[in-house]
């Protein structure tokens, strides 16, 4: 936050809590003020009860810290477009992550750590027989640059994805690219992650890789959207910027909830068998319905092992180290991951595998 930022927001913090007293002041003239005088004695006042029971009837008076806290977030972004420490404040109404925008200390280490540890993981599936295809996400800040309107990044996230490429480029993996063509914007303007349209496109390039390798499927899947409805992204909420929505910006996005409809062959109860496809990736995996479009683009049913959070790889290592036995029908497994996730520290499930497999 700038000197300028700071005491803009400084006078608002102030002008609100003036603000304040006047609801205190409400408040004490009514019931509350008259049960608090009724209670007034010297044996009271020195025993500490009567300064309890005013704390408690100022705070009862007072709006919320929370309410507060939003509207000076509020006011901040709409003045002077700054979103907090961890948002950053792109082309109006546009939110992006602020770690996608930092330099990572130690960032290329982590990056070439990353990539050895990428190379045990393909190894350890050609293993077990099951092709393994590798989708990674570039930023938002990359893919929907247009919205960014000149937003600051560092150099080392800008190469993030090239620095990659070049550091896998001799491990064996089927690498997805969705760079090329990408449906821009293809990301909800106030959450970290894509849009329909953005997904679908995802899902469609790693289903043509998958299908490359496993063939065709030939499941009916029908994917069918939703009525739209308004909802603050996971950027807007980490601004604190949805109170005051309304006033200030940015508007929640509007989004609709994909599903599927699965026909399987044969009679009622005959046993359908295992799904031979696991999709195991980030928050990415589980938003906007990207699942849903990848089996309608594989005609193949998906097992989803995803997890919120995942990183670059916490998904695939809790599948091999914690249910390895779930991977005996797979034959193949889409493995995503956010690219911002390259440079983090190395997690410490990460730095175990790479420790037991050292010598694979």
């Amino acid at each position: 936050m700038t000197d300028k930022h700071r005491l803009v927001a400084t006078a608002l913090f102030l002008a609100t809590c003036t603000a304040c007293v006047v609801p205190v002041v409400l408040h004490l003239s009514g019931p509350a003020g008259r049960s608090l005088a009724e209670r007034l004695s010297w044996s009271a006042i020195l025993d500490g009860r009567f300064a309890a029971a005013f704390d408690r009837d100022v705070a009862a008076g007072v709006p919320g810290s929370a309410r507060l806290n939003g509207i000076i977030d509020g006011a901040v972004y709409g003045l002077v477009k700054d979103a907090g420490a961890q948002v950053r404040a792109g082309c109006p109404q546009w939110l992006f992550l602020a770690e996608e925008t930092q330099e990572v200390r130690g960032g290329a280490a982590n990056l070439a750590a990353r990539a050895r540890l990428a190379r045990l993981v393909a190894a350890d599936f050609a293993r077990r027989d099951i092709a393994l295809v590798a989708l990674p996400v570039p930023d938002k800040v990359d893919l929907a640059d247009a919205e960014t309107c000149g937003l600051a990044v560092s150099g080392q996230a800008r190469a993030r994805l090239a620095d990659w490429r070049a550091a896998s480029r001799d491990v064996p993996l089927h690498q997805v690219d969705i760079v090329s063509g990408w449906p821009m914007p293809g990301f909800l303007r106030t959450d970290t992650h894509w849009d329909i349209a953005g997904a679908a496109f995802a899902a469609r390039r790693a289903a043509a890789v998958a299908a490359a390798l496993v063939g065709a499927g030939e499941t009916h899947v029908t994917r069918s959207e939703g009525a739209p409805y308004e909802r603050p992204g996971d950027l807007m909420r980490l601004a604190d910027l949805t109170f005051t929505a309304a006033v200030f910006g940015p508007r929640p996005d509007v989004v609709r909830d994909v599903s599927v409809d699965i026909t399987r062959s044969g009679g009622l109860l005959d046993e359908a068998p295992a799904p031979g496809l696991v999709l195991a990736g980030s928050s990415f995996s589980l938003n906007s319905g990207f699942l849903e479009a990848l089996e309608a683009a594989l005609a193949r049913e998906v097992v989803q092992r995803s997890e919120a959070g995942g990183g670059f790889a916490g998904a695939l290592l809790a599948l091999l180290e914690k249910d390895a036995g779930a991977l005996k029908p797979v034959t193949l497994v889409i493995w995503e991951w956010p690219v911002r996730s390259l440079t983090l520290p190395l997690t410490p499930a990460e730095r175990r595998y790479m420790e037991i497999h050292a010598h694979d």
